[in-house]
């Protein structure tokens, strides 16, 4: 494979990891500060019926997010009789990873502490929890490829990356003006210093070089830049992830609406459209094709 192809493959993976961040890091937050990883952990398998009576869970939920640490290859599900019985297990992984679920609490703790009413990231009083899990993120040891310490640090890199790029994106960071020249925080952002922050994260992960006081886009950041939309979806559903400890232990209809046109509590639909119609474009543009022909 020529490598600037092999480049781009290895981005597009770096994406999907990082949206697999902002889903498994909450859940493994959650289930291990109630003891359900704990537990998983010391037993070789257990029934779902049987791990929901355990600990009080809305049976659904912990479904659900013990699905989702199967998608990682961090947990195993069997299915009996037809669905009724399920049971579970950690994979050698998932014990793995549970040994390191204390790497996710910085970044956890910035997103239950982030505001869905305050789109403006950069000015609410969270991101002073965002710097401090940044920190911490730059502290870990580098894991070699594909090992567990480096599967969880994409996790947490897509946790902190993520609404930053939505919220960038939807802000218009991302114009062509920006993308082809320099610029200094303070012609993008009303707060330069925090924006100054953010830049040199971006910087860290080699998305921009800094000249003095002034930021560029790398072909990385480029690559990154023009797919912003991809993380649009995923970030889109936070309120629900912020509240997935409640969901799965406490109240099952949290996030329900009080009634019919009342605001959706699950979803930013805004972010959503927005995500959704950027992420799927080249599908639009491609079926469009197929109506017209059809109609002509």
């Amino acid at each position: 494979m020529p490598e600037n192809k092999q480049i781009k493959t290895n981005y597009r993976q770096e994406i999907f990891r990082h949206l697999d961040g902002l889903v498994t890091a909450p859940i493994m937050h959650s289930l291990s500060q109630q003891g359900v990883l704990q537990v998983l952990s010391s037993e070789k398998s257990i029934k779902l019926s049987e791990l929901s009576r355990q600990f009080s869970a809305n049976e659904g939920y912990l479904n659900v997010a013990l699905h989702a640490l199967c998608s990682q290859s961090w947990a195993q599900q069997e299915i009996i009789h037809k669905g009724e019985d399920i049971i579970f297990r950690l994979s050698p992984e998932g014990v793995a990873a549970l040994n390191l679920v204390d790497w996710y609490t910085p970044s956890v703790e910035w997103l239950l502490q982030a505001s869905d009413e305050n789109k403006d990231l950069l000015s609410h009083a969270s991101f002073v929890y965002w710097k401090k899990a940044v920190s911490h993120f730059k502290s870990l040891p580098e894991g070699r490829t594909n090992s567990i310490e480096f599967q969880i640090q994409k996790h947490i890199e897509g946790l902190l990356l993520g609404p930053m790029v939505v919220h960038l994106g939807m802000g218009g960071m991302f114009h062509k003006y920006f993308m082809e020249a320099s610029f200094s925080p303070g012609e993008f952002h009303k707060d330069p210093l925090n924006f100054k922050d953010l830049l040199d994260f971006l910087v860290h992960l080699k998305w921009f070089t800094a000249k003095k006081d002034t930021y560029s886009f790398t072909d990385k950041g480029l690559f990154f830049a023009k797919r912003a939309s991809a993380y649009g979806v995923t970030v889109s559903y936070l309120p629900t992830f912020r509240q997935l400890k409640e969901l799965i232990f406490g109240n099952p209809l949290l996030l329900k609406p009080n009634s019919m046109g009342s605001k959706e509590l699950h979803v930013d639909r805004e972010m959503n459209v927005w995500g959704s119609g950027g992420a799927h474009a080249t599908y639009f543009k491609k079926i469009d094709e197929v109506i017209i022909n059809l109609f002509n």
